[in-house]
């Protein structure tokens, strides 16, 4: 496995910028963010003739682009919106072809908050409007990887019993597997990787402590009772998930998403590296 990040966070820091401090500090891949005018890499500007530069760019320092990533809500409510979302992901998926990289990710989204509304209208409108993205995706020969967020009742791709209704629609249709937002919820994440390995295309390395006084007080209704965290500084037990993917078959990256309140950005992501190349033996 290869230990990457989610480049989203340093989105002010153009491409060169980037590459630097990702190989200056040991990383081996990089989760892109290549929204609309990203700094990294975008989409627009790889199809009009700059691939080769970018993965030049990329080859000089020895790092891969593990997966190009975008999360919008892909159901969202607003028609022009959602085709605005959708015209760029088939873009962002011609753009990974061209630069010879295999996953996009990126939400389902909902067209109303699950949380109130349930998931059925979401999953009706993904039925419709996703296939054309698949057929795309298909004839590119790229996968798609939802993570599986919730994002408050914004994307309908949070737990198991949905992602077996989303599966159904293709099999190039998989995760970017985030355990974090498991743990809260109370699902195993470990038996989840277990059971979906096949599926699991792309991985996050985020984990989350469990604040358990607040949540004594609280309830599980409340707010701050858990937070996101570097791996190693949650509850995640990764030895036991690294195990479970790798005898699942995954062998891929392992991509740091830097949502940790206590460090900065670059300090919690260099934290993050070390805790997974010593549970990778690196």
């Amino acid at each position: 496995m290869r230990i990457g990040f989610l480049t989203a966070i340093f989105s002010e820091w153009d491409l060169d910028k980037l590459l630097k401090w990702a190989y200056d500090n040991g990383f081996e891949a990089l989760e892109v963010y290549a929204g609309p005018r990203s700094r990294h890499i975008d989409p627009d500007k790889v199809l009009k003739g700059h691939a080769g530069e970018v993965r030049r760019k990329f080859e000089e320092k020895g790092i891969m682009i593990s997966a190009l990533a975008f999360y919008p809500n892909n159901l969202d409510p607003d028609e022009k919106k959602r085709r605005e979302n959708h015209e760029h992901i088939r873009k962002m998926i011609e753009a990974a072809s061209q630069l010879d990289v295999s996953v996009i990710c990126t939400f389902v989204g909902a067209v109303k908050n699950f949380l109130c509304y349930g998931i059925e209208e979401s999953l009706r409108l993904f039925r419709e409007e996703f296939l054309r993205i698949v057929d795309h995706a298909k004839d590119h020969e790229v996968k798609i990887a939802f993570e599986n967020c919730p994002m408050g009742g914004w994307n309908i791709a949070f737990a198991p019993f949905v992602w077996d209704e989303i599966f159904k629609l293709s099999p190039i249709l998989g995760l970017n597997f985030d355990p974090s937002h498991l743990v809260w919820q109370g699902i195993d994440c470990i038996a989840v990787a277990r059971e979906y390995s096949k599926r699991i295309f792309h991985v996050h390395a985020k984990d989350t402590e469990i604040l358990r006084h607040t949540l004594s007080r609280n309830g599980i209704y409340s707010r701050g009772w858990w937070r996101y965290r570097i791996p190693g500084w949650g509850v995640i037990n990764w030895r036991a998930l690294i195990s479970a993917l790798r005898e699942g078959g995954y062998d891929y990256v392992l991509s740091v998403e830097m949502e940790d309140p206590i460090f900065r950005a670059d300090e919690g992501l260099v934290l993050g590296l070390k805790y997974l190349k010593s549970m990778l033996g690196h």
